[in-house]
């Protein structure tokens, strides 16, 4: 009896055993065939630079009349730069790329390098603004007349053949207007007549329209603007109000 329950422990133990060890297989068959899904990784949040963007205003000309300066600057620290100077009879256009580098000591001064003449220029950065400098890093005497705003471009459908029509933002204003809160824009015109005779434009020939596609009639700041030549290009000061209640949505030429 003795030697039989020996054998039945024994059998029993190693029966324990076998199925403990069929558990395990299973177990680790069944970790090796599901395998969780992989967590999506989240977007890496990029924060873009302030100063990254497209300058555009009129400066004082020594040599001219004026001088309309176009500056874009990308977030690698390249620019490309336009600058058109009108004199009496004609005008002269030059443009420019390069990089760009801040200074170790003032994180608000900008140094541009020409890529072919190696020359460079100074701006002091601004919010929303950027400030032409001399050579020596300062401002010129009347520097207000020196401040380039940042401008937006905005959609302009223009229905004028051999004409093309660029429009940027180049103020915005809160402004009240018969008691309602209302937004006054200044918008910069670039004007390129390719056609063979003058264009007059009026106040009426520009609108503002939003996107319930109510129209609001321009304002020329020149006005009455002498008509632009044939093959020639004019630049306009553009201002356009419209209440706050509505948003804007393209400039349409008629």
């Amino acid at each position: 009896m003795t030697l039989m329950k020996q054998a039945m422990i024994t059998l029993s133990v190693f029966s324990i055993l076998l199925l403990n060890g069929c558990d395990n297989t299973s177990t680790s068959s069944l970790n090796e065939k599901v395998s969780l899904p992989e967590q999506p990784s989240k977007p890496i949040q990029v924060e873009v630079p302030d100063w990254i963007g497209y300058y555009k205003a009129f400066i004082p000309c020594n040599t001219c009349e004026k001088k309309l300066i176009s500056l874009r600057l990308h977030q690698n620290q390249t620019y490309s730069l336009k600058e058109i100077s009108f004199l009496k009879q004609k005008i002269k256009q030059k443009e420019s790329s390069g990089t760009f580098t801040f200074d170790e000591q003032n994180s608000n001064l900008l140094q541009l390098c020409d890529d072919k003449t190696k020359k460079n220029r100074y701006f002091s950065l601004h919010q929303h603004s950027i400030e032409l400098l001399d050579q020596n890093k300062n401002p010129f005497k009347n520097f207000e007349q020196y401040q380039i705003p940042q401008v937006q471009n905005i959609q302009v459908n223009n229905a004028l053949k051999y004409v093309d029509i660029q429009a940027d933002l180049f103020k915005s204003e809160k402004i009240q207007l018969n008691g309602i809160e209302s937004t006054q824009l200044t918008y910069f015109f670039e004007i390129n007549n390719q056609s063979d005779r003058p264009l007059k434009l009026r106040n009426s020939d520009i609108v503002l329209v939003d996107n319930k596609n109510n129209e609001y009639i321009a304002t020329i700041k020149n006005n009455p603007s002498s008509p632009i030549k044939f093959n020639s290009t004019q630049h306009e000061l553009i201002v356009f109000i419209y209440p706050d209640s509505s948003q804007p949505a393209y400039i349409k030429i008629k």
